[in-house]
């Protein structure tokens, strides 16, 4: 690959990890705004507030639509850039396989699937919690 068309291969991808992690975060967040009262959890910042019961009426429906468009976001994003993200991916772990004999290599795929197993389970979790 010529070195221009790396660099600017690099630049895509580091802009697409950055995009990732600030949805990411921002599903992370989504569920610290609303938080359970019962069982000890700990109150959203607006539930300390103390809203009235009309007014916890609109900060639910604002919750819900933000709620939404995060799970929107995330799923534009896992259609637009989960794609290049994933052959990144499979293209870095590739070379570092070529740097190994054969028996590291196959220790080295045996830890990457026990990790992208670990990973898909988590992420199971996380949709079946949506």
């Amino acid at each position: 690959m010529e070195h221009g068309s790396r660099t600017r291969l690099v630049t895509a991808v580091m802009l697409v990890v950055v995009f990732a992690s600030g949805v990411l975060l921002g599903v992370a967040g989504d569920g610290n705004l609303v938080a359970a009262e019962s069982q000890g959890k700990k109150q959203s910042m607006y539930e300390q507030v103390g809203p009235t019961p009309d007014q916890m009426v609109f900060i639910d429906s604002i919750v819900k639509d933000h709620s939404a468009g995060m799970r929107a976001l995330h799923d534009e994003f896992r259609t637009a850039y989960y794609p290049i993200y994933r052959e990144l991916i499979e293209h870095t772990r590739g070379a570092i396989k070529e740097v190994f004999s054969e028996e590291q290599a196959a220790e080295y795929q045996a830890l990457l699937n026990d990790f992208d197993r670990r990973q898909a389970a988590e992420r199971k979790e996380a949709e079946d919690r949506d």
